[in-house]
């Protein structure tokens, strides 16, 4: 393969996340506007968020083992394009249910599309600096969240909410032509079968790490979910002082992403275990500090600061088990990270949905705590296998 430029590539994806993480959270400001424009219920609005992360979820794995065999720069290519149109019909939908499917196509598109990037850099970056560059581009997601949605959410407030995803169009059409000029055209597409993708399913330590990302995004959405009624009735925070709070969680939040490349970086899955002992601590510590607004600020920022460690390390551990047992599946595995999450994110919510309903906000730190504890366990597993198989390597060597 011809050299590639790795900066380039890697600022042209991270632009690209941003996009994604845009037009995925967006909706998140305007629900009023177009609960609204539609005349729909808010909680009706709602599921346009819900079945945003369900499509993505169940969809990006099935759609990337469909498109696996074309050629990968053309199908980034294609896809950014699709989702340029997909927000132009979201800007003219009358009705809700044209609506839902817009943004159901969009969300399958956005999970192809930072799955195949992230293929694509595990493919051509050198190894030393992979885990520093997928955190760059995760990192585009955190970004989306502290600028890209508060600018959507003013276009939209204040040009309608249709303006919004106008703007998102105009940043897909820019990272079209980004993506155009620096992805190399010889990235190579995948020869494994159908039945071979699909086998990694089967495999024990595939499995046990997609549940990394799963239990560990699902501890930090736990409590998340509910930010807002934990800090007005149990951290105290005052109103007024609410975004900025927000704003300084999502300024952790990127962060902690770049703090997962150093992480990724050598003994990734051994580190990765200590990180979700210290979530855990963390999470417990903020019970007993939340109701003095400072203390619990402190341990709030702290736990953003370790939220998204997790993401870098399980994207590349899935991509090399996937080479390990089937080199032509590693597109397919990439897509599995945002899959987890998706899940984790869902599950972790709901999770605190009955808690909240039956312990009250205050018994949440607690459960983010024991679901971290599970990652932990998870982790140490896969570690254990890892090392194992590592062993049994050296020894075939060796004889």
């Amino acid at each position: 393969m011809k050299k590639v430029n790795e900066r380039g590539l890697v600022f042209s994806f991270t632009f690209m996340a941003f996009l994604l993480g845009t037009t995925e959270y967006i909706i998140v400001g305007l629900l009023s506007e177009i609960a609204a424009s539609l005349q729909i219920t808010l909680a009706l609005a709602g599921s346009l968020v819900s079945g945003f992360a369900i499509a993505y979820a169940l969809g990006t794995p099935v759609l990337m083992t469909l498109v696996s065999r074309l050629p990968k720069k053309q199908t980034i290519l294609g896809t950014i394009a699709l989702i340029v149109a997909f927000n132009l019909f979201s800007a003219v939908s009358g009705t809700y249910g044209l609506m839902l499917f817009t943004r159901i196509a969009t969300a399958v598109l956005c999970g192809l599309a930072i799955s195949l990037s992230l293929s694509a850099v595990s493919e051509v970056v050198a190894p030393a600096r992979q885990g520093k560059s997928v955190s760059y581009i995760l990192g585009g997601f955190g970004i989306a969240n502290v600028l890209g949605v508060p600018i959507g959410t003013f276009v939209g407030q204040h040009f309608e909410w249709q303006a919004a995803f106008v703007l998102t169009a105009v940043m897909g059409a820019a990272a079209f032509v980004l993506n155009l000029i620096v992805i190399p055209s010889n990235l190579t597409n995948t020869k494994a079968s159908l039945k071979d993708q699909l086998s990694l399913l089967a495999d024990r330590r595939m499995i046990l790490a997609f549940l990394i990302p799963v239990f560990g995004t699902g501890a930090v959405f736990s409590i998340y979910t509910y930010i807002r009624p934990l800090m007005d009735s149990v951290m105290n925070i005052p109103a007024a002082s609410v975004s900025w709070v927000l704003l300084a969680y999502g300024l952790a939040t990127i962060f902690s992403t770049w703090l997962g490349g150093i992480v990724a970086s050598g003994n990734a899955l051994g580190r990765l275990r200590v990180v979700f002992l210290v979530q855990a601590a963390i999470y417990v510590l903020f019970f007993f500090a939340a109701p003095v607004p400072v203390l619990g600020l402190i341990f709030l920022i702290l736990s953003a600061c370790v939220s998204n460690i997790l993401n870098v390390t399980a994207q590349l551990y899935l991509i090399e088990l996937a080479v390990e047992h089937s080199p032509g599946s590693r597109d397919f595995a990439a897509s599995l990270n945002p899959v987890a999450a998706n899940t984790g994110i869902a599950g972790g919510s709901a999770l605190g949905g009955l808690v909240v309903g039956t312990g009250g906000l205050g018994a949440l730190s607690w459960t983010a705590a024991g679901i971290a504890v599970a990652a932990f366990a998870v982790t140490a597993i896969s570690y254990r296998l890892k090392q194992k198989s590592v062993s049994r390597k050296a020894q075939a060597a060796a004889a």
